[in-house]
């Protein structure tokens, strides 16, 4: 059973651009309306992304910020309200190895990069699979979620909410990219 949703593009520049939001938005099939914005909340150096909708669970991701996104760095995961514990080998040399690991409602699940690009991305579990792949640019701009086997809402909110982090750190190539980046901020600091 493979089922494809896709999520939309949006932005709310009115106001500060310190007050901008953006995200993704539309209808998955029987999980209705589902909604992702980024970031919803800023507490100094770290940016929240919250999952809302219909039948999912509210689901939010808060890291270090990177650009609009909060990044793995310090990154806490929340669904439905409870706190979940995150584990990631940032060491491994494999794709596989370096996956982001959650044990959410008692279902072990990775999410983990699919390719060399930072945009094709996979959350599995036992029996399902939901892979994620944002392409386009400016207004065209999209989210698309294939699902493989007999998904939940907290499938879906989990994949939904990890389109609106930085996952870069997942390749090898985004974590030499993510380190530098890292670096030269760290040298701004002390000029």
């Amino acid at each position: 059973m493979q089922q494809r949703y896709t999520l939309d593009h949006w932005e709310d520049r009115s106001g500060h651009r310190l007050t901008w939001k953006f995200g993704y938005r539309g209808t998955a099939g029987e999980f209705g309306r589902i909604e992702v914005v980024y970031p919803s909340k800023r507490h100094g150096d770290r940016h929240v992304t919250e999952v809302s909708g219909d039948t999912v669970p509210a689901t939010s991701f808060g890291g270090w910020a990177h650009g609009r996104k909060p990044s793995l760095h310090l990154g806490q995961l929340s669904v439905g309200g409870a706190g979940i514990r995150l584990k990631r080998n940032r060491w491994a040399q494999t794709r596989s190895g370096r996956a982001l690991r959650m044990r959410v409602a008692g279902r072990e699940y990775r999410y983990l990069a699919t390719s060399r690009r930072h945009r094709d991305r996979a959350l599995i579990r036992d029996g399902v699979e939901v892979r994620t792949t944002r392409h386009g640019s400016g207004a065209r701009k999209k989210a698309i979620f294939t699902v493989l086997g007999p998904a939940d809402g907290t499938d879906l909110a989990l994949a939904a909410v990890m389109v609106g982090v930085n996952t870069r750190n997942l390749t090898r190539g985004g974590a030499v990219r993510a380190f530098f980046n890292r670096s030269l901020d760290w040298l701004e600091v002390f000029q």
